[in-house]
């Protein structure tokens, strides 16, 4: 059967429509540079910008670590909305992007002004000039459907919108970046010594991840990818912080944990929640769980699952103008682009209540044959929902139990699944590491997350009065309303 063209477009943003509801893009703060037209489209597929305090206050930062830099009122620096852990900087211009997953690991204003400062290095050092550009493809679909087929026509057709150019550095870069922001620290008179400890703290958060899953993961994390860590470059950061000739003093942190009191923490609770194998939609309504073995990712637009052994797939939505079946072939176009595919007898069931369409297909790969499922769902009178799943011949069949969980949330369900945030607490007198690790709201290793969110080494205790972060559920609703979530 031949499937029209689809212009991904189109319906790529439909999905993100539909999925992730209005995105926070607002919020533009008094003297720092909006994101430039170029970037615009890129952002939303990173879940937009997250306003309120602690934007304002990145910019602020960013201000003055700007001014410091010679770059004064020439950056523009700016919070977006992602639970992953990276900081980054994209032409034109200066332009520099954190994210609330980075915003939450640091623990004072110094090491925001490390972060901001060694990001504007890279753009007062034109390393963007001296690096070839690597565009982010802005679909989880083309994606996945690369990585197997590697179709140039797919990635061609997927870079053709919303890209962003995301620079992966040297290590002679890196390390001249590390080297530009203890100087703009001095200068901006924040701890010279913050550096060292941004990059002690993403090294602490890796290791936690490889604990908690229990393997090394297969890629790197973001901040890895786009800023490679090397052994030294704690090491070299902390000669450079010696070499200004001031002593270790406390960082500034009163201030940075007032600001990024009630930031949300994990998941944005408008793209839904990953609960191990789980996936909550509370605002729509809808779940479903992955079988054994696989992980789940939830991004802006889609949420992406991959198991070891190789199985992958995508979860997204898009309106329902009319025919299930037409949907069903509209997403798998959408997922595969311009790659030929063999498309086989669509079958229209019911699943938990629900009418559906599985439509089975194939694609060639360089190891062989490839099976593609789209299982399309109607759960409402004008929203589909949709799987792509893809597995290598004869091994489609792993995925129906996946197909078959996707259901409507009971009311009681839906109220039940609350964002978390981070909630910063007094530590009161007979507190400890345990006790306080016990009030986190995190699936496992609390102590550990403790640790890692407040720089506390193992074995290092806390004391009465001091300011530290917990991940909590957040019970104020009006707060959220308040920080512009």
């Amino acid at each position: 059967m031949t499937i029209p063209p689809l212009k991904l477009v189109m319906l790529a943003s439909a999905c993100a429509a539909v999925l992730a509801g209005p995105a926070a893009t607002q919020g533009m703060n008094p003297g720092n540079p909006p994101v430039p037209r170029e970037h615009a489209a890129a952002v939303e597929t990173y879940g937009g910008l997250y306003t309120g305090p602690a934007s304002a206050y990145v910019a602020e930062v960013g201000g003055r670590v700007a001014q410091a830099a010679g770059q004064g009122g020439r950056c523009g620096f700016h919070v977006v909305n992602s639970d992953v852990v990276n900081a980054f900087t994209s032409p034109p211009g200066c332009h520099v992007y954190i994210t609330r997953g980075l915003l939450a690991l640091l623990s004072s204003e110094d090491e925001l002004a490390a972060v901001l400062g060694h990001e504007v290095g890279h753009v007062t050092a034109n390393h963007a000039g001296k690096r070839q550009q690597r565009s982010t493809l802005t679909t989880l679909g083309a994606l996945v459907l690369g990585a197997v087929t590697k179709s140039s026509d797919l990635a061609q057709l997927a870079s053709g919108f919303g890209q962003l150019n995301v620079l992966s550095y040297s290590r002679a870069q890196e390390l001249q970046s590390d080297q530009l922001a203890v100087r703009y620290l001095t200068g901006g008179g924040y701890s010279p010594y913050a550096l060292a400890d941004v990059i002690t703290a993403l090294q602490g958060q890796e290791q936690l991840k490889t604990r908690i899953s229990g393997r090394e993961e297969k890629t790197a994390p973001a901040w890895a990818q786009t800023h490679p860590l090397h052994g030294d470059r704690i090491t070299r950061a902390l000669q450079h912080a010696r070499a200004t000739g001031r002593p270790p003093t406390p960082e500034r942190d009163a201030e940075y944990l007032a600001r990024i009191d009630g930031l949300t923490f994990g998941d944005d609770p408008r793209q839904g929640f990953v609960e191990g194998r789980r996936f909550v939609h509370p605002d729509l309504g809808i779940a479903f769980e992955a079988p054994a073995g696989f992980t789940l990712t939830n991004g802006s637009r889609a949420v992406k699952m991959e198991s070891a052994g190789g199985l992958q797939g995508i979860f997204s939505s898009a309106p329902l103008r009319g025919d299930l079946e037409r949907y069903a072939y509209d997403a798998l176009r959408s997922a595969t682009g311009q790659t030929q595919v063999q498309v086989g007898q669509p079958e229209r069931t019911r699943i938990n209540g629900m009418e559906a369409v599985i439509l089975p297909a194939q694609a060639a790969a360089q190891r062989g044959v490839v099976e593609l499922t789209v299982a399309a769902y109607a759960a409402g009178p004008d929203t589909g929902y949709h799987f792509v799943t893809l597995a290598p011949a004869g091994g489609s069949r792993a995925f129906d139990p996946l197909i078959g969980s996707f259901r409507r949330l009971s009311r009681e369900e839906a109220r039940a699944a609350r964002p978390r945030v981070i909630e910063v607490v007094s530590v009161r007198p007979g507190d400890t590491v345990r006790t306080l690790a016990a009030r986190m709201a995190v699936e496992a290793a609390p102590e550990a997350h403790f640790r890692l969110l407040n720089g506390l080494a193992e074995g290092q205790e806390v004391r009465p009065g001091q300011r530290v972060k917990i991940v909590a559920y957040d019970r104020d609703e009006a707060r959220s309303a308040r920080r512009g979530d």
